[in-house]
């Protein structure tokens, strides 16, 4: 009782002065310094008589550095413990990894790049015979080999030779759809007696590595990958076909390959030990290869030991495997890449005991990027037994088709500290939304940034195809009456600058001939140069042969006529590659290669068909027919005898030609201005001088070739002018624009590429003109289809992508550049019949989710439309606000009536183009198969996924130039990813991957559309160059797209990146404005700018497109009218701006203000 109370009453009393005593102790001091000078100041002031003696020499000072150094060492131990403690502020990598695993995290380690190497040669020692006895041993066969027509049936005899018995082609020993590609298992009677695998090295970025190739398996899964490493196992290959070809990169033979380098290790236990831990005597060790064999007596493997998950702290007991398999075990990460291999207790997994063989495979840890070339014409050799038990040898010669990304280097502990609690939360499953947008940022450390959209469907049966009315991943095919169809043509240009003759090479191939071969274009070619006439020579065909799309003959009128270089009429112009028209010699019309009845339903009165050869003069000397029975002139469809040769198109050459490019290059090398024009007499590109090119912008054949020196020439479609470092190309484009109203909406990928493999041609959405549409010439419906294909999408200033309309243009059977009929639009149009009623106008509105200007249709009959403004006169009996339309070329103007004033005023809110409304329509479009659903799930998950090797190659790219990456495919995206998300899904869940790729704004690599100029008004009280104020700009532009800032599908707003350059640069900058480059926008049209949900946003901008300037007038608001095309594929759409497309100015509607 007495210790009681006098801890009561004494001790707490005294530990009361105590404290009181140590309140003006400064316990925050932990560094040397700090600690020293609060014990001397503790110590003047609690103790100023007893301790005094403060001099530096002192004994006693000594003694105070020396308690202040060991109490500075103690703090930061305990400190530093501490922090190892907690998963946020841990720095060591075991204590990262070890707090990571106390909340059932395992870190990723490294990922090896995996791929399919495609056979392209194979060659047997064996004896083997094809169908036509010749014999196979020691000859090269080559895949796809237009010289050898047998090169399928070879491929297959000499690898059915390597097959186990009864695996013949077509009787694998696995198979099943990979993507929605057929993919087939084949089994080797492989001779070898240790694994089976074939390794090869190559250089890859820089660094030489090895791979290994190793047998495939699809067994139980959706996705092919290694098979288990056994002694004396056979080597398996892959057989795919996606449909679309032999020369398909997903056809043909294949072998699995990764990165890096197996090994074997050995342990036996021999003690029964409880949550046993068997480390791996390696570093480096990927994160999916680690195999764990039982051996017998023989030390042979007999028992496969299972890998699983650890879900209860160290204990590898509770996974969802079956009960009955308790011989499981799971790896661990440690530091470097090791491993340790973690057993159960024994109660619900047995205790190891016996001896062990653990196969795994060590990788390089770094991320690196495959590229196709980097993997080209590797052979390797596969020994095997034949069917009499000879030994013989497989010589393969393989190569790489798909870029791969999927290497990665292990997870890095700064990812372990953010994923680790977000996976814990989502407990390894797949369930939520949020689970969806978490739970996939472990499935690699290659996956930077993700977005994951569900969406729902009706759980039908299996038996029937889901309808996706989107066309996203299902076929569409409907019919509307609402159609809209007119063309437009504009006028916009291009920059580039050289340091040498290399450069303008590439920019003629890359900007110059790859516009010449677009379908605006070919369009612009049929419209402006028209057909030749070849009605007045009264000549006919003459068919002596027919074949599948394949007609030989001679033209003729009193005899066989001479055509190309030997003809002086317009029969010069026919020659491989020209089109023809033919019409019926009577009231006959065409259908099926033959002249029916008129009446006959669908049947056309034109029939166009390509020349496909010509021999010699084209009528054989006067003769006709060769000697062999086939008629001179081959076309590409079947023509009856006796049509008509009405007309001929020449054929459009889209290559410059070797001595025209050397011209252009020391032309531009010099900066001469000039233009280009076509000559469709001879085939060819031709230069027009400065001195000859007229300045008015509306083309016109006119003047062609003309060199008088006096600016006559019209006929350009290249104008080539330049400042003395600049040049600015400007160029022709007449696109076609098909439009629902409001009934429909389309889907158009134009990367992807449908083949039909029953027809041998691809297939492609098209839009088909019903034959009830009306001809207003005779009133009556047209009679037979009018079939066009969708060739590209439609894009607004901002990004924004309408699904109402698509770019049209004629249809093109057999993709040879030649279409089938260029006469389409005029025969459903008929532009120059009763002109004031083709033409169809649009009305500026404001869109409802983000306040934009946009186009919407407007009804014709809204306008009074006439030629001239003269032809009206006022006041008449018109209603304020009625519109008018005067289509003359000279005016081209909509003006709004008003009573108050009683005149005409122009208005902007309004343009027309020469075209057609509420037409009849069928939509048709096809999709992909990598993008078919499976209809049994309720839930299908959309995963967008951006890649980091894609990151990194892309952001090299904008800076350095080279070739532009791209992303992933979609197949490729879950054959890297869909083995570590599937089995974490939910059981009801389908996911769809989607690669995301990079949409660039600013800079001469973005779109026309997205070029901008950043005018920058600087601080006339700065010291800071112009120079680095330019810089500085670029940089804080660069930090704002950072990936952190933005997300998939992302709008931009102009208003956030000035105020964050203002943040940035403040005081040097008075403000910044961005003023789009392409003629014809105006201020505030890149304000806002919307990403599409595969898009996210990245910077272009260098500092050549920063401008300094002193103040901001309305001049500098103007658009430079300079832009640089990119060569991507991305088409877009800028209108004219004046009302109808026949203009040859360029850009937005005026006043669009988007």
């Amino acid at each position: 009782m007495a210790t009681k109370r006098q801890n009561r009453l004494l001790v707490a009393e005294d530990w009361r002065k105590i404290y009181t005593a140590f309140q003006s102790a400064d316990f925050k001091s932990y560094d040397f310094e700090t600690m020293r000078r609060t014990m001397v100041a503790y110590l003047q002031e609690n103790y100023p008589d007893d301790f005094n003696d403060f001099v530096e020499s002192s004994e006693y000072v000594a003694l105070l550095d020396l308690i202040a150094y060991v109490a500075q060492s103690l703090s930061f131990r305990v400190d530093l413990n501490a922090r190892e403690n907690f998963l946020e502020t841990a720095s060591r990598r075991d204590s990262v990894l070890r707090l990571a695993r106390l909340i059932n995290y395992n870190a990723a380690r490294n990922k090896p790049a995996v791929g399919m190497l495609k056979f392209t040669s194979v060659s047997t020692t064996e004896e083997i015979k094809d169908s036509a006895g010749q014999s196979l041993a020691g000859l090269t066969i080559r895949w796809n080999d237009a010289a050898n027509p047998n090169y399928r049936e070879h491929f297959i005899n000499i690898l059915e030779g390597l097959n186990q018995t009864g695996q013949t082609f077509g009787k694998p020993l696995e198979s099943g759809k990979i993507g929605n590609i057929s993919t087939e298992i084949y089994a080797t009677r492989s001779s070898n007696t240790d694994v089976p695998m074939y390794t090869f090295s190559r250089p890859v970025s820089g660094i030489t590595r090895k791979f290994e190739i190793v047998p495939s398996t699809i067994l139980k899964q959706d996705y092919i990958y290694e098979r288990l490493p056994l002694p004396g196992g056979s080597f398996s290959y892959v057989y795919r076909t996606d449909g679309a070809g032999d020369s398909s990169n997903n056809t043909g033979f294949f072998a699995l390959f990764k990165e890096g380098t197996l090994q074997a290790e050995d342990f036996t236990i021999t003690d029964s030990t409880t949550n046993l831990v068997q480390p791996l005597g390696a570093n480096n060790i990927n994160d999916s290869d680690v195999w764990l064999w039982q051996l017998d007596d023989f030390g042979q493997p007999y028992s496969l030991w299972k890998n699983v998950p650890a879900l209860a702290g160290n204990n590898a007991i509770y996974n969802s495997v079956e009960s009955s398999v308790r011989n499981i075990y799971n790896t661990v990460t440690r530091a470097n890449d090791s491993v340790d291999l973690v057993f159960g207790d024994g109660n619900f997994a047995d205790i190891p005991m016996g001896r062990f063989r653990a196969y795994y495979r060590t990788s390089a840890n770094e991320r690196y990027t495959i590229q196709p070339a980097d993997m080209q014409s590797i052979q390797f050799n596969i020994p095997y037994l034949d069917k009499n038990g000879a030994n013989q040898t497989l010589t393969v010669g393989a190569s790489l088709q798909q870029t791969l990304y999927n290497s990665a280097q292990s997870e890095s502990s700064a990812s372990i500290r953010e994923k680790a609690p977000q996976v814990y939360y989502s407990q390894d499953r797949m369930i939520t939304a949020e689970d969806y947008n978490v739970v996939p940022l472990k499935a690699s450390q290659e996956i930077i940034k993700i977005r994951s959209v569900n969406r729902t469907a009706s759980g039908i049966s299996r038996a029937k195809e889901i309808v996706d009315p989107t066309g996203s991943y299902s076929n569409v095919n409907v019919i509307a009456d609402d159609g809209v169809l007119y063309k437009e043509e504009t006028l916009p240009s291009f920059t580039f600058t050289f340091n040498n003759k290399n450069d303008i090479l590439n920019t003629l191939n890359t900007k110059i001939e790859t516009k010449i071969k677009l379908p605006y274009s070919r369009q612009f070619y049929y419209n402006k140069y028209g057909a030749k006439d070849l009605s007045l020579l009264t000549t006919s065909w003459n068919s002596t042969t027919t074949s599948t799309n394949t007609n030989t003959g001679y033209i003729y009128s009193a005899g066989p006529l001479v055509v190309g270089q030997y003809a002086t009429s317009n029969l010069k112009y026919i020659k491989p590659g020209a089109l023809v028209k033919f019409t019926s010699p009577d009231t006959r019309k065409f259908k099926n290669g033959k002249l029916v009845d008129s009446a006959t339903d669908e049947a056309q009165d034109r029939h166009w068909a390509k020349i496909a050869s010509v021999v010699g003069d084209g009528a054989n000397g006067g003769v006709g027919n060769l000697e062999s029975g086939l008629g001179p002139i081959t076309l590409a469809d079947v023509i009856p005898d006796n049509a008509v040769v009405k007309a001929v198109i020449p054929q459009l050459a889209t290559a410059l030609g070797t001595t025209l490019k050397a011209d252009l290059q020391n032309r531009i090398t010099a900066y001469e201005n000039f233009a280009l024009r076509y000559d469709e007499t001879t085939g060819t590109w031709k230069v027009i001088k400065t001195t000859d090119v007229s300045s008015n912008n509306t083309f016109s054949l006119g003047f062609a070739g003309d060199e008088s020196g006096t600016n006559l020439d019209q006929s350009w479609w290249f104008n080539f002018t330049n400042d003395g470092s600049t040049y600015t190309v400007s160029y022709r484009k007449l696109d076609y624009i098909f439009e629902s109203a409001g009934q429909n909406k389309f889907h158009f990928d134009p990367q992807e590429k449908i083949y039909d493999y029953t027809s041998g041609q691809t297939k492609k959405d098209t839009i088909k003109l019903l034959k009830n549409n009306t001809l207003v010439s005779t009133g009556n419906a047209v009679g037979y289809p009018n079939v066009w294909q969708v060739v590209d999408t439609i894009s607004e200033a901002d990004g924004y992508q309408d699904n109402r309309k698509v770019k049209v243009g004629f249809f093109d059977s057999d993709d040879d550049g030649v279409v089938d009929n260029p006469e389409l639009f005029e025969i459903m149009i008929e532009p120059t019949l009763s002109e004031a009623t083709k033409w169809v106008f649009y009305e500026k509105f404001i869109s409802t989710d983000n306040n934009i200007e946009r186009w919407r249709p407007y009804g014709a009959t809204n306008f009074i439309v006439t030629q001239n403004e003269s032809s009206i006169t006022l006041p008449g009996s018109y209603t304020d606000g009625q519109l008018f339309y005067f289509y003359d070329t000279a005016e081209n103007v909509i003006k709004k009536y008003s009573s108050t004033t009683n005149s005409l005023v122009t208005t902007t809110d309004y343009y027309a183009r020469k075209g057609r409304s509420s037409l009849y329509f069928q939509y048709q479009h096809f999709a992909g198969n990598n993008t078919r659903i499976d209809p049994s799930v309720s839930n299908i998950v959309d995963i967008y996924l951006l890649e980091r090797s894609y990151d990194t190659l892309f952001r090299k790219w904008l800076k350095q130039g080279g070739t532009k990456p791209a992303p992933s495919t979609s197949d490729q995206l879950r054959i890297s990813y869909s083995n570590k998300l599937n089995p974490v899904k939910g059981l009801s869940d389908q996911i769809i991957y989607h690669p995301v790729s990079y949409k660039i704004l600013f800079g001469t690599k973005s779109e026309e559309e997205f070029q901008a100029t950043f005018k920058v008004v600087k601080n006339p009280e700065s010291n800071i160059s112009n120079a680095i104020i330019k810089t500085m700009v670029v940089d804080t532009i660069d930090q704002f797209f950072a990936l952190n800032n933005f997300d998939f599908g992302d709008s931009f707003y102009f208003t956030e990146l000035a105020a964050h350059v203002h943040n940035r640069l403040a005081p040097h900058l008075l403000t910044v404005v961005i003023v789009p480059n392409q003629t014809g926008q105006v201020f505030g049209s890149l304000f806002q700018i919307s990403g599409t949900s595969n898009e996210i946003f990245i910077s272009g901008a260098t500092v050549d497109d920063v401008s300094i300037i002193d103040a901001i007038g309305a001049n500098q608001l103007q658009a430079s009218g300079t832009v640089v095309t990119s060569t991507t594929s991305t088409t877009t759409t800028t209108r004219s701006t004046s009302a109808v497309s026949g203009s040859t100015s360029t850009g937005t509607v005026s006043g669009a203000g988007y």
